[in-house]
């Protein structure tokens, strides 16, 4: 696996490589997450040494929040690249997305997946530090997950917390989209069929640990290398579950729905519109479809009046969790929606 040394992250190159040498590419794209982005000079320059001279090769600059948002249509209508390079996340699982995971049908542009593991790693202080949080709750089955970023590191953490006294579980992958263990924002299957009495969760930010407890209800901690400390998300858990079903309650007598459908081709999907929508019209609401490439809270504002009563958001579960949820109308996830629907408040679904 090719690196650039100055990087804290292990980027496969070499798979790259051969992806534009095998398939004749001239004119390649990069698209790096948010936090990657600051390297992307250097991973360009380590990649561009290793093709030949007459590969042009473009940095994507706009954000790109994971492998539904490739944005295909956007650069090929412009740029019409013959490679797009996806480094940092893993393929995106096709029963969550439009029936296109590939490019869709007539644009001559491939996509390939490209890891980036993080070097850095978790000591024993930080799983000691873990092991006494999760121990408060009377965990001693663990599930430990990760993203993709640190999947490599994952069985070792798993040794440090056998050697606490824990019993430790990796979920078993969804391939061939995930690794074992890995769980991305808006899927969390194999955490949720995992028998455990909690969860130890590898990586930084409150991003996937809040959408692991949200989806199982069970204690949360996580070991953070980039921080080099243990963290208990179940109380931030807790409160943003109390602040959803808020949500939901608001939207029990809502009558009148603003649906919105995603435009980017992994967030397209016309199976849940179909699923709510009907749900709705059997209840005897009524309903508007709102097309949305990136939808943000200067064109939610825009699109408000005094018809719409509540928001549902197809396109991505985590929108109405991590950005509207302030919002002074319901913003909800589709499974959100159905449960304020049929004015229920239990189970909860998350996300979908």
């Amino acid at each position: 696996m090719s690196t650039c040394n100055e990087i804290p992250y292990i980027v496969d190159l070499e798979f790259a490589r051969r992806a534009i040498v095998e398939s004749g590419a001239s004119r390649v794209v990069v698209q790096l997450p948010d936090g990657l982005k600051q390297y992307s000079v250097d991973i360009v320059e380590c990649l561009k040494s290793m093709v030949p001279d007459d590969v042009e090769v473009y940095v994507h600059a706009d954000s790109v929040y994971g492998a539904c948002d490739i944005q295909y249509g956007q650069l090929w209508a412009t740029l019409k690249p013959s490679l797009i390079i996806h480094v940092g996340h893993s393929p995106y699982p096709v029963e969550l997305a439009s029936p296109f995971v590939e490019p869709p049908r007539g644009l001559g542009v491939r996509v390939v997946y490209v890891k980036a593991l993080s070097k850095l790693t978790v000591g024993g202080e930080v799983v000691r530090e873990a092991v006494e949080i999760l121990e408060r709750y009377g965990v001693r089955r663990v599930g430990l997950v990760t993203t993709a970023q640190h999947t490599h590191i994952l069985r070792d953490v798993a040794l440090l917390l056998e050697q606490e006294g824990l019993e430790v579980i990796t979920p078993r992958s969804l391939r061939p989209y995930f690794e074992d263990g890995q769980v991305i924002g808006c899927d969390y299957r194999l955490a949720r069929v995992a028998r455990v009495d909690g969860f130890a969760y590898v990586g930084g930010g409150l991003f996937h640990p809040l959408g692991l407890y949200l989806s199982t209800f069970k204690p949360v901690v996580k070991l953070d290398p980039y921080e080099g400390r243990a963290v208990d998300v179940t109380p931030e858990g807790e409160r943003v579950y109390k602040v959803r079903l808020h949500r939901v309650m608001e939207a029990f007598s809502a009558e009148r729905w603003a649906v919105i459908v995603g435009l980017k081709t992994g967030q397209y999907r016309p199976w849940l519109v179909r699923r709510i929508t009907e749900e709705m019209r059997s209840r005897g609401r009524r309903y508007v479809l709102v097309a949305s490439e990136n939808l943000t809270l200067q064109s939610l504002v825009a699109l408000d009046n005094r018809w719409i009563q509540a928001f549902t958001v197809t396109s991505c579960p985590r929108i109405p969790v991590d950005d509207y949820w302030d919002y002074h109308k319901p913003v909800l996830t589709p499974g959100e929606t159905i449960m304020a629907l049929r004015g229920e408040l239990e189970p909860y679904r998350f996300p979908w």
